[in-house]
Parts: C-alpha cells; sequence; structure tokens
C-alpha cells in the first residue's frame, strides 16, 4: 500500500468516478484503475463493484474511506502550517525588556504589527537589562530590548530609540510652573530613585554629580512605574524615560523636559552567531519598524 494508491482511492470517492480522479491527479484512467486494483489487493477486500454502469463503493470501501479522509484532512492541515511557517505567522518568540519598556514602550511597539499574525504566540518576559544580555547570548532568549549598550561578540545590537529623561512631579509641586527644569532645580528636591544598577539612575547621578548638586535620594525603587506611583502619591519627584507614568493624568502627575538634556538608548540584542527561525525574523522586523522614523 502506497501514498499513490490511496491518493486514487481518495479521488474516487470523492468524484464517484474513475475518469474524473484521474483527470484531478494528471493522470490516465487506465492508471487510476491499475492503482485500485493494487490497493484492493493490498487491503484484501473489494472496493468496488459496478451497478448500471456507474461505479459503487463497498460498505469496507466506505469505512476505509472515513480514514483516509482524516488523513487528507490532516495532510491538508500539515500544508497550511508548513506555508504558514513559511510566511512567519505560526511559531513562538520570546522577547524581553526592562520593566519600564515592557509595561507599554514594548506591547505598543508589537501591537499593529502583530495583528496579521494569530497564530504567533509572542512571549513578552520583564528582566533587568544586564540579565537580558546574559539570557540572550545563552540561547534562552530569542530577542531582546535592553538600555544599555554591549561590545559582547556573540550578540548583534541594533539601535532602535535615543529617548529623552524627563522628570516627573507631583501635580501640586511648586516646580510645575516651570515649562522645563534644570539639576540645580531638583537641589534638596526628595528624589525617587531606580537602582544604582539601572542606566537611568547612573546617567541621572553622573549629571548631578557634574554640575556638583548633591542628589537628595528619599527613596529606591526597582521599576520606573513604581517610581512614577510614588511621585503621584507626592513622595517625591522621579527622573525617568518619556514613556513612564502615561498613565496619570495631569491631575497626579506632572511632566517636565530637563536641560541640558539626557538620555537613555534602546537596543534590539539578537544571537550573533546563531540564525533567528523565521517567526522571530518576523518579530524583528515588526520591533524595527515600530521604531523607524516616520
Amino acid at each position: 500500500m502506497n501514498i499513490r494508491q490511496i491518493e486514487a482511492f481518495h479521488e474516487t470517492m470523492e468524484t464517484g468516478s474513475v475518469t474524473r480522479a484521474a483527470e484531478r491527479l494528471g493522470v490516465s484512467q487506465p492508471a487510476i484503475s491499475k492503482l485500485l486494483k493494487a490497493l484492493m489487493e493490498d487491503c484484501g477486500f473489494q472496493l468496488f463493484h459496478r451497478k448500471g454502469g456507474q461505479l459503487v463503493p463497498t460498505r469496507e470501501a466506505q469505512l476505509f474511506a472515513t480514514e483516509v479522509a482524516a488523513l487528507f484532512n490532516g495532510t491538508r492541515r500539515l500544508k497550511k502550517v508548513a506555508q504558514a511557517i513559511r510566511q512567519n505567522e505560526l511559531g513562538e518568540v520570546s522577547v524581553a525588556a526592562p520593566p519600564a519598556v515592557v509595561t507599554r514602550f514594548l506591547p505598543t511597539a508589537l501591537a499593529e504589527g502583530l495583528q496579521d499574525l494569530p497564530d504567533l504566540l509572542v512571549q513578552i518576559v520583564s528582566r533587568p537589562s544586564p540579565q537580558i544580555i546574559d539570557m540572550v547570548g545563552a540561547g534562552l532568549l530569542d530577542l531582546g530590548v535592553v538600555t544599555m549598550a554591549t561590545d559582547r561578540p556573540d550578540l548583534e545590537a541594533e539601535h532602535l530609540a535615543t529617548l529623552p529623561l524627563i522628570c516627573l512631579l507631583p501635580a501640586d509641586h511648586p516646580l510645575t510652573a516651570k515649562a522645563e527644569l534644570c539639576i540645580e532645580d531638583l537641589r534638596e528636591q526628595p528624589i525617587v530613585t531606580l537602582p544604582s544598577s539601572d542606566c537611568t539612575f547612573s546617567r541621572t547621578d553622573r549629571s548631578f554629580q557634574m554640575r556638583s548638586v548633591p542628589m537628595g535620594r528619599r527613596i529606591e525603587v526597582p521599576y520606573s512605574e513604581t517610581a512614577a506611583h510614588m511621585v503621584a502619591q507626592g513622595v517625591g519627584v522621579a527622573i525617568v524615560a518619556p514613556f513612564v507614568g502615561l498613565e496619570y493624568g495631569p491631575d497626579r502627575i506632572a511632566r517636565r523636559p530637563l536641560l541640558p538634556a539626557d538620555h537613555i538608548d534602546l537596543w534590539l540584542l539578537r544571537p550573533r552567531n546563531r540564525a533567528l527561525s523565521l517567526a522571530a525574523a518576523r518579530v524583528r522586523q515588526v520591533i524595527l519598524a515600530a521604531f523607524a522614523p516616520d
């Protein structure tokens, strides 16, 4: 029993005619008859008999046809799966980013580009940038978005964006009277900071030191969104990326630019010596397109 015999049988059952089965398969009618005869011998029971010039399947053939139809439905499904994989519409892709990027920025970047890929599973996880660098290098992640550059030879880093740091203030803070702030304005202000390992803190700390302004660290929090919440509660001010705290309206948080402007950079990481899957390559393109200049 081989696939050509089963194809001949399936088409004959579908069309009810050896002639039409031959047309579908692009072979001669005698070729179909030969395949059916060989299949009958392999099965050990009669498949068809003629009645009034028509080919009528036996009860055994009908039972056999049920399983054959399931086989061909599975084959069609496999073809669709193969096409989806080929067109980058199916698969699993893991992407990591720091908490502040995961909360709003990365989902926004992915949302529109993934609308037409319903069978693609994207797993978004939150990790600090140093850990993401290690995980992408170890093959534990397909892609990583980080806020610090890396010169590791096993990683390919693509620049996504340069984002100015801003100052978040409680809505009723006296400094909201100013349209823009400088580091000197923050002297003796209670500041909600991120951990010293975070690049936002390191840049902020450098700015204070360069201007000989002591930083009044009031509280250290692990995530930028936590800092925004503390600002909304009136605990202090915070220096963060511009996409942080957007869920708070101007009645809770005021947002002011800092001059001279400092910034953070976003980088997209992928393995240098290991090819991305088709699905991961598609997600990479979606992320790059989201950050491309208009």
